[in-house]
């Protein structure tokens, strides 16, 4: 196999944009704990390597543990394994092997607690919802939404070197994203047949769909709270903050409207909305805390 096809094949067993978007949550929500001239760089790109490689092994480790029902589901049978790219055995192998690399590199080179929080972040994933919850009820992606979360609160915990009311906030934000992410996605309707093929419980398989839609829709109220109170409490410029504001009024006008009548066009609106706002929430934040 070529070097470009293996590398593609890599790509995609460890969601390389799934986990860059983690990283990045990560590596800003430190930036943002800092003034530039204070950053330790050092420990930023031990960090970032050893997020990286815990989110890419765990990543792998869920392909591994997935594998059966990828091979019946219509948006991941083009996975590399159920598509006979690699074998499973290989990827188990290779997730185990990155995942304790980069635990290591935390537990070695960063501070014990930074390090711990990183450790919470794969076994949230790998082992609560992913082996033990994903099969077995809708209320899974909470738990996968704390897996989500920990890594922007890593990020912070590396900073100030304790868990504090911002870095509560830095996982929340993430927590109450990701059921708008995941759950407007399956309600496609050949995703919500593949989830009934492969008898995954998510919240449009077991639940009415006006349900699921106010669940996404609730979630992305949450989610616009929660980044204004993150904006208030770092003091972040006045300007910036009012930009913030305007955002997460518009969403929440959507949110109300679609919780009052809700419509699938509306929520994949507000999905698309929600999932720009959260990189640019971050952005925002950081430019904010910058120019105060």
């Amino acid at each position: 196999m070529a070097f470009k096809n293996i590398a593609s094949m890599y790509l995609d067993l460890i969601k390389a944009k799934q986990t860059l978007l983690l990283l990045f949550t990560a590596i800003l929500s430190y930036l943002i704990s800092f003034e530039f001239s204070e950053i330790i760089w050092l420990d930023l790109i031990i960090f970032s390597l050893s997020m990286f490689m815990a989110i890419s092994g765990t990543t792998m480790l869920n392909m591994y543990v997935d594998h059966d029902i990828d091979k019946i589901m219509e948006r991941t049978k083009c996975r590399p394994i159920p598509s006979g790219e690699i074998s499973k055995e290989v990827v188990l192998i290779n997730g185990i092997i990155v995942t304790v690399l980069g635990l290591i590199l935390g537990f070695v080179f960063l501070d014990w607690l930074t390090a711990l929080v990183i450790f919470l972040g794969a076994f949230f994933d790998y082992v609560i919802y992913s082996i033990w919850l994903k099969r077995k009820t809708r209320f899974s992606i909470i738990f996968g939404g704390i897996a989500g979360g920990l890594p922007s609160m890593a990020g912070r915990v590396l900073a100030v070197q304790r868990i504090d009311l911002i870095s509560v906030l830095f996982l929340l934000f993430i927590l109450t994203w990701i059921p708008i992410h995941i759950l407007t996605l399956a309600m496609l309707p050949k995703n919500i047949k593949g989830y009934k093929e492969a008898g995954v419980p998510m919240w449009p398989i077991v639940r009415p769909l006006e349900e699921t839609m106010r669940v996404i829709a609730g979630s992305a109220f949450l989610n616009m709270i929660i980044l204004f109170l993150l904006a208030c409490i770092l003091d972040t410029n006045l300007l910036v903050r009012v930009i913030i504001a305007i955002c997460c009024l518009i969403v929440i006008f959507l949110v109300i409207k679609n919780l009052i009548k809700p419509s699938e066009k509306l929520t994949f609106i507000i999905f698309k909305v929600a999932s720009m706002f959260m990189v640019l929430g971050y952005l925002l934040t950081y430019i904010g805390v910058l120019v105060a």
